[in-house]
């Protein structure tokens, strides 16, 4: 019964039995009241109808990138075709990543022809994400709010890549200098290459092949070359994608942590440093920069979770190296010990990288100094954002 006692219906009803009232008994009084529930029909009605009537979004389909927080520039217009103008005009974009959906609402007060206001400058996300466009609607009320006409725009092709914002990060080791036959710096150690680090006396035990035979013959001894060994900075970096639910959540620790993973490579980069970013495991560490923030964007978590990507870090990594393990600060750390143990046997200087919630609570800052705690206790470098 209620279904048919809509507002439409109640005022089309209405506006009948008073037109049939007014024509039978003439009644001027009876006739206003027609005209006057006429006037509120229409308005409430019809007018909406005509806002939206000739109003459309465009916006070109293709993949787009912005960071976390500021504003989407989309070209997505608003164009009204009609004369007069549409007020109060809401709309509506539907969003989808993962598992989750977000619909982000704007009204605009006016929308007059020849004017196209753009609506990506206000269409802001806070979470990362590879969105995809789901739909565009638009609706209005105006002016009595009695019904909403919506009208759908036709699903663009449109993908957007919401960029981490990158946490800054004060990088406490030294970078050290890892052997590396590329490489453009010089290590600490001697080796095999071109460019001549020292020449010394012969002494017992040195094998014939380093002897500079040139250098022997003016000094009127034997005499020991030494070359420089090349070498790079290197930083592998291994990140704990999250998980359900704090998947898309901006204020959960984990997706921190890939605010404090993309912070991690920036300052790698700053500094130089040959980079390489496990985000899941059995799949090629990603090297380039923009294709590391892309997938840091759209990182999905994996059923294995952290650990093999630990172990493939670990077969990659050599003597010299520095490997940064980017975690929320409700892993168990137990779980670590193995794995960064095992890194640490290589050779490797190893820093835990914790984050903590944008809004972290008392119990989770607890968990993080706990976390920070035991690592330490196991002789771990730690580096923890400040809160």
């Amino acid at each position: 019964m209620e279904r048919w006692l809509s507002k439409s219906r109640v005022l089309l009803g209405l506006c009948g039995v008073l037109l049939v009232a007014a024509l039978n008994r003439r009644d001027p009084m009876v006739y206003g009241m027609f005209l006057f529930l006429a006037v509120v029909s229409f308005l409430g009605f019809v007018l909406p109808w005509l806002s939206l009537r000739s109003t459309t979004v465009r916006l070109a389909p293709g993949e787009w990138e912005v960071t976390e927080g500021s504003s989407c520039d989309l070209n997505l217009l608003v164009e009204r075709k009609a004369r007069w103008p549409a007020f109060m005009v809401a709309v509506e974009t539907e969003w989808a990543w993962a598992s989750r959906r977000l619909v982000l609402r704007q009204t605009l007060p006016v929308v007059r022809a020849g004017r196209m206001p753009d609506l990506g400058q206000s269409v802001r996300f806070a979470c990362r994400g590879h969105y995809e466009l789901l739909a565009v609607r638009l609706s209005s009320g105006f002016p009595l709010g009695l019904i909403r006409v919506q009208h759908s725009v036709s699903r663009p092709q449109v993908h957007l890549y919401v960029l981490p914002k990158a946490q800054e990060v004060q990088w406490p080791l030294p970078w050290e200098v890892a052997e590396d036959p590329l490489g453009e710096l010089s290590t600490r150690r001697t080796g095999h290459s071109f460019e001549l680090g020292l020449l010394r006396p012969y002494q017992y035990g040195d094998t014939l092949g380093r002897v500079s035979w040139r250098a022997s013959a003016r000094a009127g001894e034997l005499v020991i070359q030494h070359f420089q060994q090349s070498g790079s900075v290197r930083l592998r970096v291994v990140v704990d994608v999250p998980r359900e639910p704090a998947l898309g959540d901006p204020n959960s620790a984990d997706e921190q942590a890939i605010r404090l993973a993309a912070g991690v490579c920036d300052a790698a980069l700053a500094n130089g440093a040959q980079l390489w970013v496990y985000l899941s495991a059995n799949v090629q560490a990603l090297r380039d920069s923009p294709a590391i923030r892309r997938a840091l964007a759209s990182a999905m978590p994996s059923d294995a979770g952290l650990l093999p990507s630990l172990a493939q870090a670990a077969a990659e990594t050599t003597a010299g190296e520095q490997v940064a393990v980017v975690i929320g600060s409700n892993f168990p750390g137990q779980e670590l010990m193995t794995p960064l143990s095992a890194l640490a046997a290589q050779g490797a200087r190893v820093l835990v990288c914790i984050a903590r919630g944008q809004r972290a609570t008392a119990l989770e800052s607890a968990q993080a100094r706990l976390l920070k705690q035991t690592l330490e206790q196991a002789g771990f470098a730690t580096y923890m954002e400040a809160p």
